[in-house]
């Protein structure tokens, strides 16, 4: 009696997944790629640049230093092609910086 499951209060996985496409949240397998070769990418710069999110397409990173924002706009056309390799279809357009987080 207590342990009887209601099916009422469950929802598939199938349907959240397909509810997030029609909101437009359906890149979610494209974040975790991103997430495993940023470190890959980005080299000796990625210990002082922290993957903060990604906005329409741009990607937004924290700088620990005003060096490493330099460092990453001097390379950021070449970061967004490296990036862009792993992914079947190119969805990354821009690196910004965040200066006020």
């Amino acid at each position: 009696m207590f342990l009887k499951r209601k099916s009422s209060n469950w929802t598939a996985a199938g349907d959240i997944c397909s509810s997030w496409k029609m909101l437009g949240m359906g890149g979610l397998d494209r974040l975790a790629v991103l997430d495993a070769v940023w470190k890959k990418e980005m080299g000796r710069l990625g210990d002082h640049c922290v993957l903060l999110g990604v906005d329409r397409g741009v990607l937004v990173v924290k700088p620990s230093s005003a060096a490493a924002a330099s460092e990453l706009a001097l390379r950021s056309s070449v970061l967004v092609k490296g990036l862009n390799k792993y992914f079947k279809r190119p969805w990354i357009r821009a690196i910004k910086p965040a200066t006020k987080l």
